[in-house]
C-alpha cells in the first residue's frame, strides 16, 4: 500500500450546525458490517463476464469529506491525463456524488463546470423562491412566528427529521448524472456503488440499483441537517457512518486493485481544542480515525492510497468548491510512479473512454401526462396546480426542478421527487411525494422584541397552530395567540371552494387587547387599553402566486380603558360599535420581506363603517403602499411609499386615525406619536450584506430615510411634515430579524433601538 502525505488537521467552524456536518460527511462508524443489497426497484443486474480480463480490474474508492470532495475531481483528472483505466466505483457522501457523476458518463470537463456552479444556497435550500409561493405562505412571513415547525398531536410536539428536506440537494444532483430512470448500477458505464447508514441500526447500506440522485442524496444525508432518506421502510443517513472509506464494497465489485482517496481529518492537537464545540470536534474525528483505519487495514501491498492536502479548507465550504481540485491533482502526482504501471495505450484508453461517455444526454421531448404517487391526505389536483410543467409542454428539467419546490414550499410533504416513465407509449411525469409525517396539525412559536433604550420597551410572545386538509378542497384551519404588548386571540378557517383553490372564503373570530397612546408633540398625554372582539368573514381569488384579492365584512365593538392621563378633554368613548365592509387587493413578488434585494409589493385597501352593519361611526377610509428594491452585488435600495386618505377627515373618529412611529416606521419616534386623519409616507433604505451565514440570510448594515406628511390631530405644533434617519445592523437569526440602530427624528425625538421581528 503506498500513501501520500496526509493533510494537516482540520478546524471545524464554531458553530454547533458543522458539528453536525462534520458528523455526516466525514463518518462515526466502529465496525466494519457486511455490505447490504440495495433494494430500491430496477432491472436485473447483468450477468458476469466470462472473458478473461487483460488488465486488473481496478476499482476508485472515494471518501466522504463534505465540500472536500471536489478533490476527488482532481484526482480523476489526474488519472485520465495518466490513462489509468476506472472499471468500478465506490463512494460515500461526497465521493458518492463525485463517483456517480463520473459512472454514469460525465467528464471531467463537465464535472469541473458542475461543481463550479454549486453553492452552499442551491444546496441546502429547500423552500422556492419567495416571490413564487402560495399567499398563504407568504402571509406567514409578516407574522413574528421563527424557529422549525413543529407537529403537534395528542402526544406532544414533533420536531422534523433535519434542520432541511432535501429537496434541493436532490434536485442538483439530478444535473450530476447524465441517466436518471431506475437501473442497476452494473448496467451504468462505470459499475458503481453507493454507501449510506441504516439509522435503525446503525449497519451499512449499499445502493446496487435505483435512482442514482436518489441514492446520492441518501449518502449524504448529514444527520441533523439533511432529513433521512425514507426507502422500503428504513431510514438512511449519511454512509460515514457506517463506512467512510469503502474499501470492501470495491473487493465486492471484484477489484483487484484499488485506488482509495482519503479525506478524513486527523485528530487536533491539544492546543487546538478550544470550548465544547473543540471537544465535540475532538470526539467526532475519534470516531472517524477508527472507522476509517478498519478501511486501511483492508488495502493490500498493491492498492494505492491518495490523501489530497486540503489544509484550511472547510468541509462546509460548498461556495469554493473548485479550489479544492488541484488538491487532488497534486495528491496523484505524489504516487505517479506507482500509478504507471496500470496506465492504458493512448488508443486503448480513448477508445475506453469514449464508450464510458457514450450515454444520452437530459431528457427531451413532451410531458404526456402527470401523475402523482404517494399522497394520501394532499389532493393531487391540488398538486399539480401548483406546478408550471402541465400536461403538452416540453420537458424542461430545470422547470421541474423548481416545481418540486414549489410543491415543497406549500407546507405539506417533507420530500418530494419527480421520476420519468413511459407508459402505454407516453412520457409520464410521476411525482412522487412523501407526505408530513409530523402532520396534519402543525405548531409555530415567535417573539418580538422593541426596545427604545431609556424610553419603552416592548415585547410579544406568538404561538401559531394550523391543522391543514381538514377536507378534500384544503381547508386550513389556524389558531394565533399573541400575549405582551399586544394580547391576541383569533381563530379563522381557510376554505378553497374547489380543487384548484383559486376562490376561497375565510371565516374568523378575533379578539384584542392593545395600547392606545395619545401625544401631543413629544408628550403622551393619555394611555388607554383598546379591547376590541368581534367576527367577519371574506370571499377572495387568488391571483396565481402574484397576489389575492378580497371582499368581507367585519362586526364587532371595541371598548377603551383609560389606563394614564386626563379623563377630560381627550374625546375617546368608552364603547364603540363596529361594522365594516372592505375591500382590499394585495399583490406580493418580494424575494424577502427582512431583507428585501429584489421584487415589488402592491397593497390597497378600503373601508367602509356604516351603521347599517352595527357601527358607532360612518366614514371611508382608503390606504395603500407599493415597496421595490434594486441591488447590485452586495449592496440594495429598498424604497417604499404609503399613504392613507380620508374623503371627510371631520367623520373620521380618534380611534380610526392613521398613526406611525417606531423603528423605521419614523424611527426617533415612539410607536403611535404620530396621528392624524391622512398621511403620505416615504421611505429609502441602503443596505450593504457584511457577512454570510449558513441556511440565514446573512448580516446586513443599512441605513434609512424617512419622511411623511401628516397633519398632526393634537397639535404640538402646526408642523405636518416630519422627517427621520436611521443606522443599523442586523441579522438573521433562528429567532428572526435582528436590528440594533439609532434613529433621529426632526424636533428632537430620538431613540436607540434593539429590536427583534418584523418593522414593516
Amino acid at each position: 500500500m503506498l500513501a501520500s502525505t496526509p493533510s494537516r488537521p482540520f478546524i471545524a467552524a464554531a458553530v454547533p450546525w458543522a458539528v453536525a456536518l462534520v458528523l455526516g460527511l466525514t463518518g462515526a462508524g466502529l465496525r466494519a458490517q457486511p455490505p447490504a443489497p440495495g433494494a430500491a426497484r430496477a432491472e436485473a443486474a447483468p450477468p458476469p463476464a466470462a472473458a478473461a480480463k487483460p488488465h486488473p480490474r481496478i476499482c476508485l474508492v472515494l471518501s466522504g469529506g463534505g465540500a472536500r470532495g471536489a478533490a476527488h475531481v482532481g484526482v480523476i483528472k489526474a488519472l485520465e491525463q495518466m490513462r489509468v483505466p476506472v472499471h468500478c466505483v465506490a463512494g460515500t457522501s461526497m465521493g458518492a456524488i463525485v463517483g456517480a457523476a463520473y459512472a454514469s458518463g460525465m467528464s471531467v470537463a463537465e464535472m469541473e463546470a458542475a461543481i463550479a456552479a454549486i453553492t452552499f444556497e442551491r444546496l441546502f435550500t429547500d423552500e422556492p423562491p419567495r416571490a413564487l409561493a402560495s399567499m398563504p405562505r407568504k402571509a406567514d412571513d409578516y407574522r413574528s412566528l421563527a424557529g422549525p415547525e413543529f407537529g403537534l398531536s395528542a402526544s406532544g410536539l414533533t420536531a422534523p427529521k433535519g434542520v432541511i428536506s432535501g429537496v434541493a440537494l436532490e434536485a442538483e444532483l439530478r444535473h450530476l448524472v447524465k441517466r436518471q430512470s431506475p437501473l442497476h448500477f452494473d448496467r451504468l458505464p462505470i459499475p458503481f456503488r453507493a454507501v449510506a447508514t441504516n439509522l435503525g441500526d446503525g449497519t451499512m447500506y449499499v445502493f446496487d440499483r435505483g435512482h442514482l440522485p436518489t441514492a446520492m442524496r441518501a449518502s449524504m444525508a448529514v444527520p441533523a441537517l439533511v432529513a433521512p432518506l425514507e426507502l422500503n421502510g428504513k431510514l438512511l443517513v449519511d454512509g460515514g457512518l457506517s463506512r467512510n472509506l469503502p474499501v470492501d464494497v470495491a473487493r465486492a465489485m471484484g477489484a483487484d486493485l484499488v485506488i482509495a482517496v482519503n479525506l478524513g481529518t486527523p485528530l487536533l492537537r491539544p492546543d487546538e481544542i478550544q470550548g465544547i464545540v473543540g471537544v465535540s470536534t475532538q470526539m467526532i474525528n475519534i470516531l472517524s480515525e477508527q472507522n476509517v483505519r478498519l478501511s486501511l487495514a483492508e488495502l493490500g501491498p498493491a492498492d494505492v492510497l491518495i490523501v489530497p492536502q486540503l489544509d484550511g479548507f472547510s468541509a462546509g465550504d460548498f461556495d469554493n468548491l473548485p479550489k479544492a481540485v488541484p488538491a487532488g491533482e497534486a495528491a496523484v502526482q505524489r504516487v505517479a510512479a506507482h500509478l504507471a504501471p496500470h496506465a492504458l495505450p493512448a488508443a486503448e484508453y480513448a477508445a475506453l473512454r469514449a464508450a464510458q461517455t457514450a450515454v444520452a444526454g437530459a431528457p427531451q421531448g413532451t410531458v404526456d401526462a402527470i401523475e402523482v404517487a404517494g399522497n394520501q391526505r394532499v389532493s393531487a389536483e391540488v398538486i399539480r396546480q401548483s406546478m408550471s410543467t402541465q400536461v403538452g409542454d416540453a420537458l424542461d428539467p430545470q422547470q421541474v426542478d423548481l416545481d418540486m419546490r414549489r410543491i415543497y414550499g406549500r407546507g405539506d410533504v417533507e420530500s418530494v421527487r419527480p421520476e420519468l416513465r413511459v407508459v402505454d407509449g407516453r412520457q409520464t411525469l410521476v411525482v412522487n411525494v412523501n407526505e408530513k409525517s409530523w402532520g396534519p396539525t402543525y405548531a409555530r412559536f415567535g417573539l418580538a422584541l422593541e426596545g427604545a433604550l431609556g424610553q419603552q420597551a416592548t415585547f410579544n410572545l406568538y404561538a401559531n397552530t394550523r391543522t391543514t386538509w381538514v377536507n378534500r378542497f384544503g381547508a386550513e384551519w389556524r389558531n394565533d395567540v399573541a400575549l405582551g404588548y399586544t394580547n391576541q386571540l383569533s381563530t379563522s378557517l381557510y376554505q378553497p371552494l374547489s380543487p384548484q383553490q383559486q376562490f376561497f372564503v375565510e371565516p374568523r373570530i378575533v379578539y384584542l387587547n392593545r395600547p392606545f397612546d395619545l401625544y401631543r408633540g413629544k408628550v403622551q398625554i393619555a394611555e388607554y387599553r383598546d379591547v376590541g372582539y368581534g367576527g367577519g368573514a371574506d370571499l377572495g381569488v387568488n391571483l396565481g402566486e402574484y397576489g389575492e384579492l378580497r371582499i368581507g365584512g367585519y362586526v364587532g365593538r371595541r371598548e377603551f380603558e383609560l389606563v394614564s392621563g386626563p379623563a377630560s378633554g381627550v374625546p375617546v368613548r368608552e364603547a364603540t360599535g363596529i361594522g365594516l365592509a372592505r375591500a382590499s387587493l394585495r399583490i406580493d413578488r418580494l424575494d424577502s420581506v427582512s431583507f428585501t434585494r429584489s421584487g415589488y409589493l402592491l397593497s390597497l385597501d378600503a373601508i367602509a363603517s356604516r351603521s347599517e352593519f352595527g357601527a358607532s361611526d360612518d366614514y371611508t377610509k382608503f390606504e395603500g403602499e407599493a415597496r421595490t428594491a434594486l441591488s447590485s452585488g452586495v449592496h440594495t435600495l429598498r424604497l417604499a411609499l404609503r399613504g392613507g386618505y380620508v374623503p371627510d377627515p371631520d367623520s373620521l373618529p380618534l380611534y380610526a386615525q392613521f398613526q406611525l412611529g417606531g423603528f423605521l416606521n419614523m424611527s426617533g419616534y415612539r410607536q403611535q406619536q404620530l396621528m392624524g386623519p391622512r398621511y403620505a409616507y416615504g421611505r429609502a433604505v441602503y443596505q450593504a450584506k457584511l457577512v454570510k451565514l449558513p441556511l440565514l440570510e446573512g448580516v446586513y448594515a443599512g441605513m434609512a430615510f424617512e419622511a411623511v406628511d401628516m397633519p398632526q390631530l393634537f397639535r404640538g405644533s402646526s408642523r405636518s411634515l416630519f422627517q427621520s434617519g436611521t443606522a443599523y445592523l442586523a441579522a438573521d437569526t433562528p429567532l428572526g430579524a435582528a436590528y440594533f440602530g439609532y434613529g433621529y427624528g426632526v424636533g428632537g425625538n430620538q431613540a436607540l433601538y434593539l429590536f427583534l421581528g418584523n418593522p414593516y
